[in-house]
C-alpha cells in the first residue's frame, strides 16, 4: 500500500511547478510588445479543449503505474519537440519568437482552465484521481 505522504508531497511539488510555470508565462507575456492578445486565446482554448478531455480519460481507462510510463513519455517528446521546434525557429524564421509568450500564457491558462473544469464542473464519476 503506497503512503498518503508520499502522495502528498507529489502533489504539492506538481502545484508548485505548475504555479512557477504560469508565473515564466505570465513574466514572458507581461514581456512582450505588442501582447500577443488573440494567440494567447486560441492557444488557452485549443488546450482546454484538447488535453482537458484526453485527461480525464486517460485517467478513468489507464492504470496509474502505466499513466506514470505515458507521462514520462509524453514530458521527454514535448522536450524534444520544444528543442527541435527552438533550432528551426533560429535556423530558418526568427519572426516567429513574438508566438512564444502567446503560446505559454495559452496553454498554461488552457491547462488551468481545464484543471478549474474537472474541479467544478465535471461529474465525480468522471473526475481523475487528481494531479
Amino acid at each position: 500500500m503506497p503512503s498518503e505522504t508520499i502522495s502528498t508531497r507529489l502533489r504539492v511539488v506538481r502545484y508548485i511547478v505548475l504555479a512557477g510555470f504560469c508565473l515564466f508565462a505570465a513574466g514572458q507575456f507581461y514581456a512582450a510588445e505588442p501582447r500577443p492578445w488573440g494567440i494567447a486565446a486560441a492557444w488557452a482554448v485549443g488546450t482546454a479543449l484538447v488535453f482537458g478531455p484526453i485527461a480525464w480519460l486517460a485517467r478513468d481507462r489507464i492504470p496509474s503505474d502505466r499513466r506514470e510510463t505515458l507521462t514520462y513519455v509524453a514530458a521527454g517528446a514535448g522536450i524534444l519537440l520544444a528543442s527541435v521546434w527552438l533550432g528551426v525557429s533560429l535556423a530558418f524564421a526568427p519572426a516567429l519568437f513574438p508566438y512564444g509568450p502567446g503560446f505559454m500564457a495559452g496553454v498554461t491558462l488552457g491547462v488551468l482552465v481545464a484543471l478549474l473544469a474537472e474541479r467544478t464542473v465535471v461529474p465525480d464519476r468522471m473526475r481523475g484521481a487528481g494531479i
